[in-house]
């Protein structure tokens, strides 16, 4: 092990999904029992196939200083619970994975719409027979997707949240794609330059690096005496124009994806660049992008009752999502679900958008009409303001106008009524299947 952490004193701190991953990964590699304290906020915790120390409840983050190392969770902050100090003694998953795995590593940030990037580069090198791993920022720990003692794949694709980046500053990736950035878990990183500096960490030692043009003027000190490239729209060396791709302002080919949102198309235009690296043919590329369609809770989902089309788009948590999400429909909207977490998110552009595209049903959540409220300036709204998931929607099939959308796009995180955005949409789902039987 490059980190050398047998007879260490080691915490796991903050212990949900990921750390029973990283409990079992410690014992696998001969890390003892007594050398192993598990550190949590529940009080309750219960953990199997472990029979020592755990600390917990108001206690759990007191004497931290005692450990030569801490497995921390990527939901706990450093910055908002003043753990910056022990910044050199703290791991996370994806640092033992980028100190172990010496492989190539395609690396993949944004603000929104990682999961689609991340896909798609996954389905192009599958599709081109090459023996390629997808991990996910959200779902399975990677190192339960990845073993590191065996596994060896011609490329990883990682999608890496702005929580996973923060420490991963002298790793080496051999492509780094960085797209779209604005403000989001502010919450977290207790400002933006602490965000947008973790996200800037994606381009430090990586062999090929594309960035999003419209970004550049932000990061170009990070990008001096650097090979990069751009991508986007037109002017950037990889480009689109509507469905027609560019390479250095020379037309290459035009696509008919079933996806054809403008976010999506930009997406496209720096995939076709890891075509260029990798030396897929465009055949194969046309074929890829053409045949991809939508991961669930992006746009997705699609069902028509009572003469009105309901859209998934739950996993929109952002202002800047969920603006993309209401022009994809243009002037096809009717009613929209709304929700404001203090997360410093400026709802004023969405207001405008609203306004723009004449939606004039909304269904405001708690405390999200205080703010989205103030900036709903014009226009003659029909305002819902609720907590309940049944007369949400029960406001839908009421008012949304026949033959237009429905759109779950709340431009914010819920966690104050549901653990995540699959539980508000399971709880959406079955209220529309049980709702309509009363419409028909």
């Amino acid at each position: 092990m490059k980190i050398n952490l047998l007879y260490k004193n080691i915490a796991i701190l903050g212990f949900k999904k990921e750390w029973n991953s990283t409990l079992r990964f410690l014992q696998k590699n001969w890390i003892k029992d007594w050398n192993i304290t598990i550190l949590d906020q529940n009080k309750d915790l219960k953990v199997e196939n472990f029979n020592w120390k755990i600390i917990t409840w108001n206690n759990y983050l007191k004497n931290l200083d005692q450990y030569d190392y801490i497995f921390k969770s990527p939901w706990i902050s450093i910055y908002t619970n003043n753990l910056e100090y022990l910044k050199n003694k703290i791991l996370t998953q994806a640092k033992i994975f980028f100190e172990y795995y010496d492989k190539k590593i395609i690396w993949i940030t944004q603000t929104k719409w990682k999961s689609t990037t991340a896909t798609l580069v996954y389905n192009l090198l599958k599709n081109s027979w090459y023996n390629v791993k997808l991990v996910w920022n959200i779902w399975n720990p990677v190192l339960d997707e990845i073993d590191l003692e065996k596994d060896e794949y011609d490329f990883v694709v990682y999608e890496l949240s702005s929580y996973m980046l923060d420490d991963l500053d002298n790793y080496k990736s051999y492509i780094s794609i960085f797209w779209n950035i604005f403000p989001d878990h502010i919450d977290w990183h207790k400002n933006f330059e602490n965000y947008f500096n973790a996200k800037k960490n994606i381009l430090k030692n990586s062999e090929n690096i594309l960035v999003w043009l419209d970004l550049y003027p932000k990061i170009k000190k990070d990008l001096l005496n650097r090979n990069f490239l751009t991508f986007g729209e037109s002017w950037a060396y990889y480009s689109h124009i509507w469905k027609d791709y560019y390479i250095n302002n020379e037309k290459i080919l035009s696509l008919n994806p079933k996806i054809p949102w403008n976010h999506n198309l930009i997406n496209i235009a720096w995939i076709l660049w890891v075509c260029d690296i990798v030396w897929i043919d465009k055949l194969i590329f046309i074929r890829t992008i053409n045949e991809f369609e939508w991961l669930n809770h992006r746009l997705k989902n699609l069902w028509e009752f009572n003469q009105i089309t309901f859209i998934d788009d739950a996993i929109s948590t952002t202002p800047e999502s969920t603006i993309e999400a209401i022009k994809t429909y243009d002037q096809n909207i009717s009613t929209i679900f709304l929700w404001w977490t203090n997360r410093w998110y400026n709802f004023e552009i969405l207001a405008l958008e609203i306004e723009k595209q004449g939606i004039d049903n909304i269904v405001l959540f708690p405390d999200s009409w205080k703010e989205i409220l103030k900036y709903l300036k014009k226009g003659n709204y029909n305002i819902l303001e609720t907590s309940s998931m049944s007369d949400w929607v029960k406001f839908a099939l009421k008012h949304t106008k026949k033959g237009k959308i429905c759109l779950l796009s709340t431009a914010s995180p819920s966690y104050s009524l549901w653990e995540n955005f699959e539980e508000k949409w399971d709880l959406f789902y079955k209220e529309i299947l049980s709702q309509y039987k009363d419409f028909k």
